[in-house]
């Protein structure tokens, strides 16, 4: 496949047979959401997930998502039904399980009387009646549900990012001593966010590169700064559907897609790809449509969360996305890129122009994964394979649209491809008659190597 697939572990597919059958399915990435779980069960399904793809010699990507400074409900005793017009207080100390809890002093702070209250996202709306510094009465303007730990957001208000909490600090440090290979950074809004970040990130000696959530209207009006600072973008749609109208979603897209692709940076779409194979075995042909347009504008990954986090057909989600995408991302249509002077790029798609001219496999052979980058940003029409010697890099190939990549072990780049060469003939990558197309990315030598040989 060209167009990637995540799938976020949750108790619906931590066991070892749910996270074999997805690897096999065509996963490569897996998200952990640090805003639910302990450490210990973060580590423990990370080490698991590690040695299953191990066993099946296949390379996956973690990905950690931060908690960020979301807004969570606290535990309930037991879900809260509101019908429409109905009042429910929500409480920093609650006294009786008619009260909501909300232990977010910096809420209370900055709510007022009119506010809107947004959750589930965007599909339920509470206005706020009145306010004093522990506790809001609000009244539900939609039937709606309240349960443990949901995300609220109230429209018009943002909470930036300042410092890391004890909890996104310590998800951290697990994410690098897990060796983790992405890192989620909830509710972005300036490229400042993601430097400092990465000052963390080098602190803890960590290789994590930084996916840039794009989630509030700070984010949306700060995209170019953000996806020049960021390694990728994910585009967050349910925090965007209860900031935005639920109607602004589909534009918001396609405008964060194509800023994204516009400078080469993978971008990522999740939230209710699939959202009612939470508890139905096929998905509703609104749902296939939604995918299918998403892989049209050239996205690099499509992200299951609930789907495959607490949904009762997991594996069956990541089935039916395969199916979609194998169906429609021949259709991608190539982007017309400003390349300036930029030789890496000029080069990347010089090989690619090669490549598709001649009919032919392109293959790569890279240490850091740059030039793979490079290459995936004009969307190959042809098979493009990716070789590499560092598992870390190999790991991160999974990022990125249209890229296989192929475990090598020399770190030579003229023996690497002879050895990838070799490799994708013995794995009956490439057939007998077939043209391919070889070549290494940029290196400071007085010549450089493209090979373009027919098998033998």
């Amino acid at each position: 496949m060209r167009v990637k697939l995540a799938a976020t572990i949750g108790p619906a597919s931590a066991s070892d047979e749910v996270v074999e059958k997805l690897i096999l399915e065509g996963c490569r990435i897996f998200r952990i959401n640090f805003s639910h779980g302990s450490p210990e069960l973060w580590r423990g399904w990370a080490r698991r997930i590690r040695e299953i793809a191990g066993k099946l010699g296949i390379e996956v990507a973690l990905l950690g998502d931060l908690k960020g400074p979301s807004i969570r409900l606290g535990v309930l005793p037991k879900p809260i039904h509101l019908a429409a017009g109905e009042e429910v207080s929500f409480a920093r100390n609650p006294r009786d399980e008619r009260e909501v809890p909300l232990p977010e002093q910096r809420v209370f702070q900055q709510l007022a009387a009119g506010d809107m209250i947004v959750t589930d996202d965007g599909r339920a709306l509470l206005q706020v009646l009145e306010v004093n510094e522990d506790n809001a009465r609000v009244r539900a303007l939609t039937e709606l549900v309240l349960s443990s730990r949901k995300s609220i957001v109230i429209r018009g208000k943002e909470f930036p990012v300042e410092e890391l909490s004890s909890e996104d600090a310590e998800a951290l440090k697990i994410a690098v001593e897990e060796d983790f290979d992405l890192l989620g950074m909830s509710f972005v809004s300036r490229a400042r966010d993601l430097t400092l970040m990465r000052e963390k990130i080098n602190e803890l000696g960590g290789e994590l590169e930084i996916i840039a959530k794009i989630e509030t209207p700070s984010a949306v009006a700060n995209i170019s700064e953000i996806v020049n600072a960021a390694d990728a973008v994910l585009i967050a749609r349910g925090d965007l559907g209860m900031y935005f109208s639920l109607e602004e979603v589909p534009k918001l897209q396609n405008k964060i897609t194509q800023a994204s692709l516009a400078v080469g940076k993978p971008v990522m779409v999740a939230t209710q790809l699939l959202g009612s194979m939470v508890n139905a075995p096929v998905p509703t042909r609104s749902e296939v449509v939604d995918v299918v347009n998403s892989v049209r504008e050239g996205v690099d990954v499509l992200l299951l969360t609930g789907e495959t986090a607490v949904g009762r057909y997991p594996v069956e989600a990541i089935r039916w996305l395969r199916r979609i995408v194998e169906s429609y991302e021949s259709e991608v249509a190539r982007q017309e890129y400003k390349l300036d002077s930029v030789l890496g790029d000029r080069f990347a798609m010089g090989v690619v122009s090669l490549a598709e001219s001649l009919d032919a496999t392109l293959a790569v052979y890279t240490k850091s994964g740059s030039m793979a980058r490079r290459i995936s940003r004009f969307r190959p029409k042809t098979r493009v394979y990716a070789a590499t010697p560092s598992k870390k890099v190999l790991r991160k190939l999974n990022i990125l649209w249209g890229i296989q990549p192929i475990s090598v072990e020399s770190h030579e780049y003229g023996e690497g491809l002879n050895e990838l060469e070799k490799k994708l003939v013995e794995l009956g990558l490439v057939s007998k008659g077939e043209a391919l197309v070889l070549t290494y990315g940029l290196i400071d030598e007085p010549f450089h190597i493209v090979k373009i040989i027919q098998i033998a």
